[in-house]
């Protein structure tokens, strides 16, 4: 059986990381089943099989894979039913997008969610939280967090994402693909951790209630954070 090593709150059916909710979707989308393996922050040793210390890591029989987007190539080449990126210029333009959209979109979500991330995760993850993050943010998580701003910012950034999704019903076009779920893992991140910074009625917001509706059809509802009273934790 396949594992799929993924990252979880103090909750362990909580399950928020945006790059493990790209894997979930990319699976999906194959029709495969796994074994998830939800981790906390500081628990590494279970990660000694792929060389390095990040989920997601997809263990497939004696192939061991990190990283989303190579998962992702994985998949296709070990699995080419149903494909996700595609191959040559077709995966080269998917993954332009994907680049362009997600680094649009991390940071307004940054600051709205980083102070969720920290409410949510076990008591014994908060100060590597802390430490990790702060360190690559250059502040503290208090100055870095400002959801207003983050809101306002990145209604700026989906203008993009709403005009594309005015034409068709996902960004590969008339059915999901690979593209949609490496965008979508940002949108499953704020949805878990109990926030939805976007307009229900938006053509976003119809896309991903497709992508949510698709996904709990088959899996079953999502587990979401309850952090209302919590955010300043």
């Amino acid at each position: 059986m396949r594992e799929l090593f993924e990252l979880r709150g103090a909750d362990p059916e909580l399950l928020f990381s945006p790059y493990c909710w790209r894997v979930r979707l990319a699976l999906l989308h194959k029709g495969l089943e796994f074994h998830s393996r939800p981790l906390c922050f500081t628990d590494k040793t279970p990660l000694a099989c792929s060389g390095q210390q990040l989920v997601p890591v997809l263990r497939d029989g004696d192939s061991v894979v990190h990283d989303s987007v190579a998962i992702f190539q994985y998949l296709d080449r070990t699995y080419p039913e149903r494909p996700l990126l595609g191959a040559g210029e077709a995966a080269n333009r998917a993954r332009l997008l994907e680049r362009v959209i997600f680094q649009a979109l991390r940071m307004p979500l940054l600051k709205i969610l980083v102070p969720r991330v920290h409410a949510v995760i076990a008591p014994a993850d908060q100060d590597y939280f802390r430490t990790t993050r702060e360190k690559a943010l250059g502040s503290t998580l208090e100055a870095f967090a400002d959801p207003e701003a983050g809101a306002v910012q990145l209604r700026q950034a989906l203008a993009p994402l709403e005009a594309w999704l005015a034409d068709q019903p996902y960004l590969d076009g008339d059915s999901a693909g690979g593209t949609d779920y490496l965008v979508g893992g940002l949108f499953f991140w704020a949805w878990c951790l109990g926030t939805q910074p976007w307009a229900t009625d938006s053509k976003v917001g119809a896309w991903f209630q497709r992508l949510l509706n698709h996904y709990e059809a088959a899996c079953g509802p999502v587990k979401r954070a309850e952090t209302s009273g919590q955010e300043a934790a």
